[in-house]
């Protein structure tokens, strides 16, 4: 019933969808409006909509690719994965690339923080997209490469990065066609 209740706070923002026409003529200002407040607030709820609305999840992508973290929210990453599982078909390089700078920062990590985060991912792989796995094993590497661990702390480290499959052929590289939506300073 929960379920329910929760769906109508939502169902009266969704307008009219039109399956013709540009991305803002698709959709009613209403439901921009929210599907903004969501990309920038709570992946977890746009997930939930989406579940019960899939016909929006292009809309949102598309959305998603000039949403540039205003507030500045983390992103739940397993609410992140099922976004991009969902989504797949429409990963434009920008929508992955402004999701990936909404995830939960690692860089400042110690090294005890850096070890429980890589078997978190370690034990948990299966509810994680594998782009998402493929971000932050560059940035646990970038991690290792930039501090001044002991190395045998290192070692056990990159022996388990070893045991995180990556099968994630995307390229983060920006020669896309939206390469020139990429705001520097907000990385």
């Amino acid at each position: 019933m929960e379920e329910k209740e929760k769906l109508k706070n939502y169902e009266r923002f969704l307008g009219e969808f039109k399956e013709q026409g540009n991305h803002w003529d698709k959709i009613e200002k209403r439901t921009a409006t929210l599907f903004q407040v969501l990309i920038d607030g709570d992946l977890k709820e746009l997930v939930f909509v989406l579940k019960h609305y899939p016909k929006y999840i292009e809309i949102v992508c598309d959305h998603f690719r000039y949403s540039y973290n205003y507030g500045g929210n983390e992103a739940d990453m397993y609410a992140a994965s099922k976004l991009l599982t969902m989504s797949e078909g429409y990963h434009q390089k920008q929508f992955v690339r402004n999701l990936i700078r909404k995830l939960p920062k690692i860089s400042d990590f110690d090294i005890s923080k850096l070890n429980s985060f890589l078997n978190e991912l370690l034990e948990k792989q299966e509810q994680i997209h594998s782009i998402i796995l493929s971000f932050y094993k560059n940035e646990i590497e970038r991690n290792i490469n930039t501090n001044n661990y002991h190395k045998l702390q290192v070692k056990v480290l990159e022996k388990n990065l070893q045991k995180l499959p990556i099968n994630s052929d995307f390229d983060f590289s920006a020669s896309d066609r939206d390469a020139n939506l990429d705001i520097p300073y907000m990385d």
